[in-house]
């Protein structure tokens, strides 16, 4: 087996109502001055045209979908989905962070635990992990904290709500040491890589394509447990002080996880990715690695 489980049901968790947020950004990095033209310049990938835009609109309406349609399998409610775009507007997704925090406000069934799923898929700035927007500059991990913080019922003694965070984006490794100062309760994130690392989307026919969501809906939806990652230049983490940490064996050895509030979801760690080098030395886990492939599409690691 690949984990030793802690838990003995994912159903002990069940006690809960989730509520989600999908929040993209802009499709292209503002930093490497992008123009859209009626045609494309060879061999310059500053110029995209307009039908360029819209099939990369069209790709993340519909990995968006995907993610959605994930999230409502699992029971949660997706409050709203604002798929990845041309252009972003760093205020108009505070003001959408914020109004989702405060339906934690409302009387409704407050004898229930909620938990606020918060999903974000958009450019991440070097080292500090803050997204970026092409619009209005950027959300900082204190914005996040701030608007959590203001919840109306945030110092109620009562107060049983629970902040997921889920950062697919460049360098969001950056926001752990912070939140962990922060000493949120309840607060459980996964980044899709360290401080100075990039997180990718790979267009190969697979939805999503985002290799952080690949691994996240696999590792909740396959009794195999794990995805083995593969991608040497990103290694996602996750921080949550709540839950209890399995380590990974056999070929999920270097990786770490732990079942957090929501679904509930495992969220995980990878220390460092599979590599075929001397290892698959046997028919055995040749055979094993051959069934993992029908899970999840690999990244050559030459």
């Amino acid at each position: 087996m690949p984990w030793k489980p802690v838990y003995k049901s994912k159903k002990e968790c069940k006690n809960e109502r989730t509520l989600v947020l999908l929040l993209g950004g802009s499709i292209y990095d503002d930093g490497i001055g992008v123009q859209i033209t009626n045609r494309r310049r060879r061999g310059d990938d500053r110029f995209r045209t307009k039908q360029d835009v819209h099939l990369e609109e069209h790709l993340w309406q519909r990995d968006f979908r995907a993610i959605t349609e994930y999230f409502e399998r699992e029971h949660a409610t997706v409050w709203r989905s604002v798929p990845t775009r041309l252009h972003s507007d760093r205020n108009e997704a505070l003001e959408l962070i914020n109004a989702f925090f405060q339906l934690d406000g409302d009387d409704h069934n407050r004898r229930e635990r909620r938990t606020f799923v918060l999903y974000w898929a958009g450019h991440g700035l070097h080292n500090s992990g803050d997204w970026g927007f092409s619009i209005g500059g950027e959300i900082t991990c204190q914005d996040i904290i701030n608007a959590w913080r203001s919840r109306s019922v945030a110092d109620n003694y009562n107060d049983m709500s629970s902040l997921t965070i889920i950062a697919d984006t460049c360098y969001s490794g950056g926001w752990i040491e912070e939140l962990r100062r922060e000493n949120i309760p309840r607060l459980a994130y996964q980044a899709a890589s360290r401080a100075d690392e990039p997180a990718y989307v790979v267009d190969d026919g697979n939805i999503p394509r985002s290799l952080l969501m690949r691994k996240f809906i696999i590792e909740q939806n396959h009794p195999i447990g794990w995805y083995t990652w593969t991608c040497r230049d990103q290694h996602p983490m996750h921080f949550c002080e709540y839950s209890e940490t399995e380590n990974g064996e056999d070929l999920s050895a270097g990786q770490r996880r732990a079942l957090v509030h929501g679904g509930p979801y495992y969220f995980f760690t990878v220390d460092r990715h599979w590599t075929s080098n001397g290892k698959m030395t046997t028919k055995e886990r040749r055979v094993q690695l051959s069934k993992l492939s029908e899970y999840g599409t690999f990244i050559d690691d030459h």
